[in-house]
């Protein structure tokens, strides 16, 4: 435990989850009882106390808190919590050190981006969650001049702060995570964000600080990203080259200022709640399609990329952040998270849209394996029609995902759930005009179609299928996880030797 922290401290730190923050923000599922709770804040207060933020040197994040609280979100019971928990997480973390000094307001900026003081500033935010709301610590480190681009430290040449820049950068886990916080009213996921974002780096600076916080604001005629995404699709300075990870700082290197040049021309500018429902909607369905039709090809298997789906997943929370802060804020944030997603979209190769193909070749119902029941005679619509068999389409998207061992399919499913419960019925036609080829025949079915794709790569678990695919890239991920684990079990039997030859 953190010296600074007391039991009655971590007790305030993760209480049982509060209401959603906002009525755009996702609902939950039901769970059986107090113990699905008391299993989710036992989880969370030991990963908390024990674990960095990190699993490895690769900034490899620790998801472990991500995957406890959507699963508890989606109804799951308390012996599932705690098994995502200790066996699909605990085995490759990394513990907590102590840093190399304390963080204070003095020494704040000094140590940005550097992992080694991650339990420095979680301590220094621990104190701030318990004096302050949420409101006040977003607005005031997250989105505020000061810890940005100050102008004080500006004319003294001194390091900036960019916090906003760390709040979306590597695939834009800070946001993600401080996100989980404000949604569910932990304090503790809160110090746990506010210090990740801290001790992540600022490469994005000639996106997001150059577009949002150096440049000046221009009078220009509003358009709709889908507009902006067919002229990237026509422009040759882009390649079509598929990048890695690694490869995110060239593409912001080579062509951050041509993607600044077209961040600019998505006018954000929210003056009322329905400037923002306006907006957040447009930016839903824009990563959503990067992701669920720019990872569809009608000749390969189905790619869902790694990278775009964390624009999905992260997108999820922006009503809940965008409850907490003022209209200044909520364009801010719109306009950061659209600058991150287009790039991962150009790092990923650019794919085009085939929208009329795609609807006319995937599915809206999951095909499931394994056996299925039968209905009764009486059961409507009929004995034998697939309907009754299969009522809603989501219900075994979501029972599937809660027993799947991979982390992020149950927060891309419950975020595409909940943007089908807010834009399903979008009709075909409802973004005629909006400049991409073939979006008048988009409609709300993309979010259970991009669903269903994704189950049937990753498998259907709790249908029988075992975790038979990856996300495109993660096996990157995956062998480091297994270099982990084999370094720990060779560690451990070289103690083992050595205890016995003692």
């Amino acid at each position: 435990m953190s010296p600074t922290l007391s039991t009655q401290d971590v007790g305030a730190l993760f209480p049982a989850p509060a209401p959603p923050p906002s009525v755009l923000a996702p609902r939950r599922i039901p769970n059986s009882g107090p113990e699905c709770t008391a299993a989710l804040v036992k989880t969370l207060k030991h990963n908390h106390e024990k674990h960095h933020v990190f699993f490895n040197e690769r900034s490899f994040h620790n998801h472990a808190a991500h995957h406890l609280i959507c699963i508890w979100a989606l109804g799951a019971s308390g012996p599932l919590i705690e098994s995502a928990y200790n066996d699909t997480h605990v085995d490759h973390m990394k513990d907590q050190f102590k840093p190399p000094q304390e963080i204070t307001d003095t020494n704040f900026v000094e140590h940005l981006g550097d992992e080694n003081y991650y339990t420095g500033y979680l301590n220094y935010f621990h104190d701030l969650v318990l004096r302050k709301s949420a409101s006040e610590l977003l607005e005031e480190y997250i989105f505020s001049e000061k810890y940005n681009i100050d102008p004080a430290r500006e004319a003294k040449g001194e390091k900036q702060p960019e916090m906003l820049n760390r709040f979306v950068e590597i695939i834009m886990h800070p946001l993600i995570h401080t996100g989980y916080g404000v949604e569910f009213g932990l304090p503790g996921m809160l110090a746990e964000g506010f210090a990740q974002t801290s001790i992540h780096p600022a490469g994005a600076t000639t996106l997001v600080s150059q577009l949002l916080f150096r440049s000046q604001p221009l009078d220009r005629p509003k358009v709709h990203p889908f507009s902006i995404l067919a002229k990237m699709l026509k422009d040759p300075r882009f390649e079509d080259r598929i990048l890695d990870k690694h490869e995110y700082a060239e593409m912001l290197e080579s062509r951050g200022d041509i993607i600044v040049e077209y961040g600019a021309q998505w006018v954000v500018d929210i003056q009322n709640e329905q400037d923002y429902e306006f907006y957040l909607e447009q930016l839903i369905w824009t990563v959503t399609m990067i992701y669920g039709i720019g990872s569809w090809s009608e000749k390969e298997p189905y790619a869902a990329d790694f990278f775009t789906m964390h624009a999905v997943t992260s997108a999820l929370f922006l009503p809940s952040v965008c409850a907490k802060v003022s209209h200044r804020s909520q364009s801010l944030l719109l306009r950061a998270h659209f600058l991150t997603s287009i790039t991962w979209w150009l790092v990923r190769g650019r794919p085009s849209f085939p929208i009329e193909r795609f609807n006319a070749l995937t599915p809206t119902y999951p095909k499931l394996p394994g056996p299925h029941p039968t209905p009764a005679a009486d059961a409507i619509p009929s004995l034998s029609s697939p309907y009754a068999v299969v009522p809603n389409a989501w219900m075994p998207i979501l029972q599937s995902t809660l027993v799947h061992p991979n982390e992020h399919l149950c927060k891309l499913q419950r975020a595409l759930a909940h943007f089908a419960e807010l834009y399903g019925h979008r009709p075909a036609g409802y973004f005629a005009g909006a400049g991409l080829d073939q979006v008048e025949k988009l409609d709300g079915s993309m979010f259970v179609r991009v669903a269903i794709l994704t189950g049937d790569l990753l498998g259907w678990s709790r249908e029988g299928e075992p975790n038979a695919g990856m996300w495109d890239w993660q096996e990157f991920e995956r062998a480091a996880i297994e270099s982990e684990r084999l370094g720990a079990e060779q560690e451990a039997e070289k103690e083992c030797l050595e205890a016995d030859k003692a």
